[in-house]
Protein backbone atom coordinates (compact mmCIF):
# COMPACT_ATOMS: atom_id res chain seq x y z
CA UNK A 1 0.00 0.00 0.00
CA UNK A 2 1.34 3.28 -1.15
CA UNK A 3 0.61 6.79 0.16
CA UNK A 4 1.18 9.79 -1.04
CA UNK A 5 0.51 13.36 -0.21
CA UNK A 6 -0.89 15.31 -3.03
CA UNK A 7 -1.33 18.70 -0.65
CA UNK A 8 -0.28 20.80 1.93
CA UNK A 9 -2.00 23.70 3.35
CA UNK A 10 -0.14 26.34 5.26
CA UNK A 11 -0.81 25.13 9.01
CA UNK A 12 -0.12 21.95 8.16
CA UNK A 13 -3.25 20.10 6.93
CA UNK A 14 -2.52 17.34 4.12
CA UNK A 15 -4.40 16.37 1.32
CA UNK A 16 -3.55 12.63 0.22
CA UNK A 17 -4.21 9.20 -1.25
CA UNK A 18 -3.59 5.45 -0.75
CA UNK A 19 -2.74 3.44 -3.91
CA UNK A 20 -1.47 0.06 -4.67
CA UNK A 21 -3.05 -1.72 -2.29
CA UNK A 22 -1.88 -5.49 -2.93
CA UNK A 23 -5.80 -7.09 -2.84
CA UNK A 24 -7.90 -4.02 -4.02
CA UNK A 25 -5.74 -3.43 -7.67
CA UNK A 26 -6.49 -0.36 -9.19
CA UNK A 27 -8.54 1.22 -5.88
CA UNK A 28 -7.75 4.82 -4.95
CA UNK A 29 -8.78 6.18 -1.83
CA UNK A 30 -8.42 10.07 -0.72
CA UNK A 31 -7.55 11.16 2.92
CA UNK A 32 -8.62 12.36 5.08
CA UNK A 33 -10.61 9.72 5.67
CA UNK A 34 -12.82 8.33 7.89
CA UNK A 35 -13.00 4.53 8.42
CA UNK A 36 -16.39 2.89 8.78
CA UNK A 37 -16.47 1.11 12.51
CA UNK A 38 -17.58 -2.00 12.45
CA UNK A 39 -18.55 -4.42 15.10
CA UNK A 40 -17.82 -8.14 14.18
CA UNK A 41 -16.68 -7.20 10.94
CA UNK A 42 -20.02 -5.73 10.54
CA UNK A 43 -21.61 -2.01 10.46
CA UNK A 44 -23.59 -1.63 13.38
CA UNK A 45 -27.75 -1.68 12.79
CA UNK A 46 -27.05 -2.13 9.38
CA UNK A 47 -27.27 -5.02 6.55
CA UNK A 48 -24.96 -5.65 3.61
CA UNK A 49 -28.40 -4.95 1.29
CA UNK A 50 -29.11 -1.64 3.13
CA UNK A 51 -25.12 -0.38 2.91
CA UNK A 52 -25.30 -1.22 -0.90
CA UNK A 53 -28.29 1.16 -0.89
CA UNK A 54 -26.26 3.72 1.02
CA UNK A 55 -23.50 3.93 -1.28
CA UNK A 56 -21.43 2.74 -4.38
CA UNK A 57 -18.27 4.16 -2.92
CA UNK A 58 -15.49 2.56 -2.33
CA UNK A 59 -14.79 2.39 1.44
CA UNK A 60 -12.51 1.76 4.13
CA UNK A 61 -13.45 -0.36 7.37
CA UNK A 62 -12.24 -0.99 10.90
CA UNK A 63 -11.78 -4.20 12.07
CA UNK A 64 -11.70 -4.34 16.05
CA UNK A 65 -9.79 -7.41 17.86
CA UNK A 66 -12.57 -7.07 20.65
CA UNK A 67 -15.55 -8.07 18.64
CA UNK A 68 -13.33 -10.27 16.05
CA UNK A 69 -11.27 -12.12 18.28
CA UNK A 70 -14.06 -15.23 18.52
CA UNK A 71 -13.86 -15.11 15.07
CA UNK A 72 -10.28 -16.25 14.71
CA UNK A 73 -11.16 -20.14 14.78
CA UNK A 74 -13.98 -19.65 12.15
CA UNK A 75 -11.95 -17.53 9.78
CA UNK A 76 -9.03 -19.39 10.17
CA UNK A 77 -10.94 -22.56 8.84
CA UNK A 78 -12.09 -20.59 6.21
CA UNK A 79 -9.01 -19.52 5.03
CA UNK A 80 -9.45 -16.23 2.39
CA UNK A 81 -9.50 -13.33 5.00
CA UNK A 82 -11.30 -11.61 7.17
CA UNK A 83 -12.59 -9.25 4.72
CA UNK A 84 -14.20 -12.20 2.54
CA UNK A 85 -15.47 -13.73 5.89
CA UNK A 86 -17.80 -10.83 7.36
CA UNK A 87 -18.98 -10.52 3.23
CA UNK A 88 -16.68 -7.35 2.70
CA UNK A 89 -13.75 -8.19 0.33
CA UNK A 90 -14.27 -4.81 -1.45
CA UNK A 91 -13.49 -2.86 1.31
CA UNK A 92 -10.14 -1.62 2.75
CA UNK A 93 -9.67 -3.52 5.83
CA UNK A 94 -7.89 -1.95 8.45
CA UNK A 95 -7.30 -4.67 11.67
CA UNK A 96 -7.28 -1.95 15.30
CA UNK A 97 -6.02 -3.61 18.93
CA UNK A 98 -9.20 -2.00 20.91
CA UNK A 99 -12.46 -1.12 20.25
CA UNK A 100 -13.08 2.89 19.61
CA UNK A 101 -16.31 2.95 21.15
CA UNK A 102 -16.08 0.78 24.19
CA UNK A 103 -14.49 2.06 27.26
CA UNK A 104 -11.18 0.33 27.52
CA UNK A 105 -10.95 -0.43 31.27
CA UNK A 106 -7.23 0.45 32.82
CA UNK A 107 -4.86 -1.44 34.68
CA UNK A 108 -5.21 -5.41 32.93
CA UNK A 109 -2.05 -4.76 30.92
CA UNK A 110 1.20 -6.64 31.61
CA UNK A 111 4.71 -6.80 29.97
CA UNK A 112 4.03 -9.01 27.48
CA UNK A 113 0.30 -9.25 27.58
CA UNK A 114 -2.71 -7.55 26.29
CA UNK A 115 -5.94 -7.21 27.66
CA UNK A 116 -8.80 -6.80 25.06
CA UNK A 117 -13.07 -7.07 26.07
CA UNK A 118 -14.57 -9.51 24.02
CA UNK A 119 -18.58 -10.58 24.29
CA UNK A 120 -17.67 -13.58 26.78
CA UNK A 121 -14.88 -11.09 28.85
CA UNK A 122 -11.79 -10.59 29.12
CA UNK A 123 -8.82 -11.70 26.66
CA UNK A 124 -5.26 -11.63 26.90
CA UNK A 125 -3.36 -11.71 23.80
CA UNK A 126 0.35 -11.72 23.51
CA UNK A 127 2.33 -10.71 20.20
CA UNK A 128 2.47 -14.67 19.01
CA UNK A 129 -1.27 -14.62 19.86
CA UNK A 130 -1.72 -11.35 17.63
CA UNK A 131 0.08 -12.16 15.06
CA UNK A 132 -1.28 -15.45 14.60
CA UNK A 133 -4.57 -13.74 14.44
CA UNK A 134 -3.44 -10.81 11.62
CA UNK A 135 -1.83 -13.84 9.65
CA UNK A 136 -5.57 -15.28 9.49
CA UNK A 137 -7.77 -11.96 8.93
CA UNK A 138 -4.79 -11.13 6.57
CA UNK A 139 -5.77 -7.39 6.86
CA UNK A 140 -4.58 -4.97 4.08
CA UNK A 141 -2.80 -2.39 7.29
CA UNK A 142 -3.26 -3.24 10.75
CA UNK A 143 -2.04 -1.64 13.96
CA UNK A 144 1.08 -3.38 15.71
CA UNK A 145 -0.07 -4.69 19.18
CA UNK A 146 0.59 -1.90 21.73
CA UNK A 147 -0.17 -1.23 25.68
CA UNK A 148 -1.50 2.05 25.07
CA UNK A 149 -2.93 2.25 28.44
CA UNK A 150 -2.41 5.80 28.94
CA UNK A 151 -4.29 9.08 29.55
CA UNK A 152 -3.99 11.86 31.09
CA UNK A 153 -3.86 11.47 34.38
CA UNK A 154 -1.19 8.71 33.94
CA UNK A 155 1.78 9.25 36.01
CA UNK A 156 5.26 9.50 34.25
CA UNK A 157 6.07 6.22 35.81
CA UNK A 158 3.40 4.56 34.04
CA UNK A 159 3.64 6.19 31.32
CA UNK A 160 7.37 5.17 30.69
CA UNK A 161 6.34 1.39 31.63
CA UNK A 162 3.75 1.59 28.57
CA UNK A 163 5.91 3.19 26.14
CA UNK A 164 8.67 0.08 26.99
CA UNK A 165 5.81 -2.43 26.60
CA UNK A 166 4.82 -1.13 23.48
CA UNK A 167 8.03 -0.84 21.74
CA UNK A 168 8.93 -4.72 22.54
CA UNK A 169 5.60 -5.80 21.58
CA UNK A 170 6.47 -4.04 18.26
CA UNK A 171 9.77 -5.53 17.65
CA UNK A 172 7.83 -8.83 18.13
CA UNK A 173 4.97 -7.92 15.75
CA UNK A 174 7.73 -6.90 13.24
CA UNK A 175 10.10 -9.67 13.21
CA UNK A 176 7.35 -12.02 12.65
CA UNK A 177 5.82 -9.81 9.80
CA UNK A 178 8.74 -9.60 8.04
CA UNK A 179 9.07 -13.26 7.97
CA UNK A 180 5.65 -13.88 7.27
CA UNK A 181 4.66 -14.86 3.69
CA UNK A 182 0.88 -14.32 4.48
CA UNK A 183 1.90 -10.58 5.12
CA UNK A 184 3.99 -9.58 2.43
CA UNK A 185 1.14 -7.47 0.81
CA UNK A 186 -0.18 -6.30 4.49
CA UNK A 187 1.12 -2.94 5.70
CA UNK A 188 1.75 -2.34 9.42
CA UNK A 189 1.10 0.53 11.26
CA UNK A 190 3.48 1.65 14.46
CA UNK A 191 2.49 3.29 17.74
CA UNK A 192 3.44 6.57 18.94
CA UNK A 193 3.27 6.07 22.76
CA UNK A 194 4.19 8.90 25.61
CA UNK A 195 0.48 9.56 27.19
CA UNK A 196 0.83 13.41 27.99
CA UNK A 197 4.41 13.82 28.42
CA UNK A 198 5.48 15.53 25.83
CA UNK A 199 9.27 14.62 26.19
CA UNK A 200 8.46 10.87 25.89
CA UNK A 201 6.16 11.29 22.97
CA UNK A 202 9.18 13.07 20.97
CA UNK A 203 11.47 10.01 22.04
CA UNK A 204 8.97 7.82 21.01
CA UNK A 205 7.97 9.31 17.70
CA UNK A 206 11.83 9.68 17.19
CA UNK A 207 12.35 5.44 18.26
CA UNK A 208 9.30 4.29 16.09
CA UNK A 209 9.68 6.77 12.35
CA UNK A 210 13.13 4.60 12.18
CA UNK A 211 11.29 1.56 12.07
CA UNK A 212 10.34 -0.60 9.17
CA UNK A 213 6.48 0.53 9.45
CA UNK A 214 4.03 1.80 7.22
CA UNK A 215 2.42 4.07 8.96
CA UNK A 216 2.32 5.45 12.57
CA UNK A 217 -0.84 5.60 15.01
CA UNK A 218 -0.94 8.43 17.85
CA UNK A 219 -2.22 5.83 20.79
CA UNK A 220 -2.93 6.46 24.70
CA UNK A 221 -4.03 9.73 24.88
CA UNK A 222 -7.47 7.80 25.92
CA UNK A 223 -9.08 4.91 27.11
CA UNK A 224 -11.74 5.00 24.35
CA UNK A 225 -15.24 4.87 24.74
CA UNK A 226 -17.65 8.06 25.18
CA UNK A 227 -15.44 10.27 27.71
CA UNK A 228 -13.21 11.10 24.33
CA UNK A 229 -15.91 13.05 23.18
CA UNK A 230 -15.66 14.96 26.45
CA UNK A 231 -11.56 15.41 26.32
CA UNK A 232 -9.79 19.33 26.36
CA UNK A 233 -8.27 19.40 22.68
CA UNK A 234 -6.12 21.91 23.77
CA UNK A 235 -4.39 19.47 25.97
CA UNK A 236 -4.21 16.96 22.53
CA UNK A 237 -2.65 19.75 20.13
CA UNK A 238 0.37 20.28 21.92
CA UNK A 239 1.35 16.54 22.05
CA UNK A 240 0.18 15.91 18.20
CA UNK A 241 2.44 19.12 17.56
CA UNK A 242 5.36 17.62 19.18
CA UNK A 243 4.86 14.07 17.85
CA UNK A 244 4.00 14.54 13.79
CA UNK A 245 6.70 16.79 13.68
CA UNK A 246 9.29 14.27 14.22
CA UNK A 247 7.52 11.60 12.15
CA UNK A 248 8.27 11.37 7.80
CA UNK A 249 5.79 13.32 5.86
CA UNK A 250 5.49 10.03 3.33
CA UNK A 251 3.52 8.00 5.63
CA UNK A 252 0.25 8.74 7.11
CA UNK A 253 -0.80 9.31 10.44
CA UNK A 254 -4.30 7.62 12.30
CA UNK A 255 -5.83 8.75 15.34
CA UNK A 256 -8.83 6.53 16.97
CA UNK A 257 -11.55 7.63 19.01
CA UNK A 258 -14.94 8.65 18.73
CA UNK A 259 -13.87 12.64 18.35
CA UNK A 260 -16.37 15.09 17.64
CA UNK A 261 -16.18 16.66 14.21
CA UNK A 262 -15.17 19.85 15.06
CA UNK A 263 -12.06 18.37 16.88
CA UNK A 264 -11.35 16.35 14.00
CA UNK A 265 -10.99 19.44 11.32
CA UNK A 266 -8.80 20.91 14.21
CA UNK A 267 -6.62 16.94 14.16
CA UNK A 268 -6.57 17.39 10.36
CA UNK A 269 -5.46 21.18 10.60
CA UNK A 270 -2.26 19.59 12.36
CA UNK A 271 -1.60 16.89 10.15
CA UNK A 272 -3.89 13.24 11.31
CA UNK A 273 -4.64 11.74 7.94
CA UNK A 274 -7.46 8.78 9.07
CA UNK A 275 -9.90 8.76 11.58
CA UNK A 276 -12.47 5.84 12.25
CA UNK A 277 -15.99 6.67 12.97
CA UNK A 278 -16.93 5.18 16.05
CA UNK A 279 -18.54 8.35 17.08
CA UNK A 280 -21.68 7.17 14.81
CA UNK A 281 -22.09 4.12 16.89
CA UNK A 282 -21.80 6.43 19.97
CA UNK A 283 -24.37 8.36 19.10
CA UNK A 284 -26.86 5.71 17.50
CA UNK A 285 -26.67 4.34 20.88
CA UNK A 286 -27.74 6.89 22.66
CA UNK A 287 -30.54 7.49 20.67
CA UNK A 288 -29.55 10.96 19.34
CA UNK A 289 -28.83 11.62 15.74
CA UNK A 290 -26.04 14.24 14.03
CA UNK A 291 -27.27 17.38 12.36
CA UNK A 292 -24.23 19.34 11.61
CA UNK A 293 -25.62 22.73 11.78
CA UNK A 294 -22.27 24.20 10.49
CA UNK A 295 -22.16 22.73 6.71
CA UNK A 296 -23.55 25.45 5.06
CA UNK A 297 -21.07 28.30 7.36
CA UNK A 298 -17.66 28.97 5.65
CA UNK A 299 -15.09 26.75 7.36
CA UNK A 300 -12.88 29.33 8.94
CA UNK A 301 -16.23 30.23 10.98
CA UNK A 302 -16.99 27.05 12.15
CA UNK A 303 -13.20 26.72 13.84
CA UNK A 304 -13.29 29.52 15.89
CA UNK A 305 -14.37 29.27 19.83
CA UNK A 306 -17.01 32.05 19.18
CA UNK A 307 -19.29 30.02 16.94
CA UNK A 308 -21.30 28.76 19.53
CA UNK A 309 -23.37 27.02 16.81
CA UNK A 310 -20.64 24.18 16.17
CA UNK A 311 -21.20 22.60 19.54
CA UNK A 312 -24.78 22.09 18.61
CA UNK A 313 -24.17 18.97 16.32
CA UNK A 314 -26.78 16.71 17.48
CA UNK A 315 -29.94 15.88 18.66
CA UNK A 316 -31.15 13.55 21.49
CA UNK A 317 -34.63 11.44 19.89
CA UNK A 318 -35.60 9.88 22.87
CA UNK A 319 -36.50 13.52 24.22
CA UNK A 320 -40.64 14.25 24.74
CA UNK A 321 -40.37 17.17 22.70
CA UNK A 322 -39.56 15.39 19.67
CA UNK A 323 -43.40 13.81 20.47
CA UNK A 324 -45.17 15.89 17.50
CA UNK A 325 -42.35 16.67 15.85
CA UNK A 326 -42.92 16.03 12.06
CA UNK A 327 -39.77 17.43 10.45
CA UNK A 328 -37.17 14.79 9.07
CA UNK A 329 -34.22 14.83 10.67
CA UNK A 330 -32.40 17.00 8.77
CA UNK A 331 -33.63 19.72 6.31
CA UNK A 332 -33.25 18.90 2.82
CA UNK A 333 -31.16 15.51 3.53
CA UNK A 334 -32.34 12.92 1.09
CA UNK A 335 -31.42 9.77 2.67
CA UNK A 336 -34.43 7.33 3.53
CA UNK A 337 -34.81 8.07 7.13
CA UNK A 338 -35.29 11.56 6.54
CA UNK A 339 -37.22 11.39 3.37
CA UNK A 340 -39.94 8.62 4.75
CA UNK A 341 -39.44 9.16 8.46
CA UNK A 342 -40.19 12.07 11.15
CA UNK A 343 -38.66 13.04 14.33
CA UNK A 344 -41.58 12.05 15.75
CA UNK A 345 -41.88 8.74 14.09
CA UNK A 346 -38.26 7.68 15.31
CA UNK A 347 -38.83 9.13 18.50
CA UNK A 348 -41.64 6.79 18.95
CA UNK A 349 -40.32 3.51 17.76
CA UNK A 350 -37.64 4.71 20.74
CA UNK A 351 -39.66 4.75 23.70
CA UNK A 352 -41.38 1.43 22.08
CA UNK A 353 -37.95 -0.29 22.00
CA UNK A 354 -37.86 -0.98 18.27
CA UNK A 355 -34.85 -2.07 16.55
CA UNK A 356 -35.78 -0.27 13.21
CA UNK A 357 -35.34 2.79 15.84
CA UNK A 358 -31.25 2.38 16.02
CA UNK A 359 -31.34 1.21 11.92
CA UNK A 360 -32.64 4.24 10.88
CA UNK A 361 -30.15 6.62 13.23
CA UNK A 362 -27.43 4.57 12.19
CA UNK A 363 -28.60 4.86 8.36
CA UNK A 364 -29.09 8.17 8.67
CA UNK A 365 -25.93 9.29 10.26
CA UNK A 366 -23.47 6.79 7.79
CA UNK A 367 -25.26 8.99 4.88
CA UNK A 368 -24.16 12.16 6.65
CA UNK A 369 -21.06 11.50 7.18
CA UNK A 370 -21.00 10.14 3.43
CA UNK A 371 -22.65 13.03 2.10
CA UNK A 372 -22.02 15.46 -0.52
CA UNK A 373 -22.55 17.83 2.31
CA UNK A 374 -19.62 16.53 4.19
CA UNK A 375 -17.60 15.94 0.82
CA UNK A 376 -18.12 19.56 0.24
CA UNK A 377 -17.01 20.99 3.67
CA UNK A 378 -13.73 18.84 3.15
CA UNK A 379 -13.35 20.06 -0.55
CA UNK A 380 -13.78 23.96 1.22
CA UNK A 381 -11.44 23.32 3.67
CA UNK A 382 -8.58 22.33 1.42
CA UNK A 383 -9.44 25.49 -0.75
CA UNK A 384 -9.39 27.89 1.49
CA UNK A 385 -6.37 29.06 3.37
CA UNK A 386 -7.57 29.34 7.05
Amino acid sequence: MKFSVIGVLSNGARQGKLTNISRLPGVVLETPMLLFYTKGGSIPHITREVLDLLTKEQLGIQITLPSTIQCFEGAKAFGKGIAEFVGLKEMLTYCSVQDSARNTPEGYNSKEQISVWSNTGRVSVNADKYMDVIETFQPDFYQALSNGDTNSNSSKKKTQKVMDSSDKLLEKCLERHQSSSALKSVAVFGNIEGGYDIDLRKLSAQVIANKPVDGFIINGLHNNGPEVEKLDLKKVVPILKAVLKHLPKEKPRIIHGCWRPESILEMIDLGIDIFDSSLAYVVTERKSALIFQYFEIPVEECRTESFDECSAIEINLEDKSYKEDFRPILEDCTCLSCRKHSRSYIHHLIMNKELLASTLLMLYIRVILKSRKMKKLFQNYFTQEC
